[in-house]
């Protein structure tokens, strides 16, 4: 389960990640598993955070009831609640006003957004031989294309096909979102900051 806590630390520090993590229109009954300066973190509230981290959620039901995991539950209860406490530590001192730390909480959010409608389109099923196969002749050709004296055969490099074949997905759906986002948002640069080609 150490993947689903490493994870955890790299998001956990954020206050944005708080506040996805929770949920203000329902009252919560559950368990209080934490109290940070009064604000209390609950039961259902960590479960829905270990439910979020995790994509898997045999994984995330293991981590939230095996025993064994029970230091690693602990961990996670801890950076959340210290989170919690930055962020209320953050407000009190007034650096939440500061506009530097606005901005940057600002691109953050905007990060976890864009993560998010990813995850959505992403397909969760595996390619397919025939879609890597596909994928492995567009790259042989390429690479002809471009010289290449010899090529291995599709079964000696089947993985690393897989691999590129899924982070060709991603840039796709990357596209794709921010496409889809500019038709609906529109987006105006100035000529001296407008990329080239645009």
């Amino acid at each position: 389960m150490s993947k689903l806590t490493s994870h955890a630390a790299l998001i956990v520090g954020s206050a944005l990640f708080l506040s996805l993590a929770c949920n203000p229109g329902k009252p919560d009954t559950s368990r209080v598993i934490a109290n940070v300066g009064g604000d209390k973190v609950t039961e259902a509230e960590f479960q829905d955070v270990v439910k979020t981290l995790s994509q898997d959620p045999k994984e995330a039901q293991s981590f939230l009831s095996d025993p064994a995991a029970r230091d690693e539950r602990a961990n996670l209860a801890s950076r959340i609640a210290m989170s919690k406490a930055i962020a209320a530590y953050a407000k009190q001192t007034g650096l939440d006003q500061d506009p530097a730390v606005k901005r940057q909480l600002e691109q953050q959010e905007a990060n976890i957004y864009f993560q998010a409608l990813a995850k959505k389109r992403m397909p969760t099923a595996e390619p397919t031989d025939e879609q890597l196969m596909a994928f492995y002749k567009e790259q042989v050709e390429r690479m002809k294309a471009q010289g290449a004296p010899s090529v291995p055969p599709f079964e000696t490099v089947k993985a690393q096909v897989a691999q590129g074949y899924k982070q060709q997905r991603v840039q796709a759906i990357s596209l794709d979102i921010q496409k889809e986002i500019k038709a609906k948002i529109p987006i105006t640069l100035a000529d001296d900051y407008r990329p080239a080609g645009e």
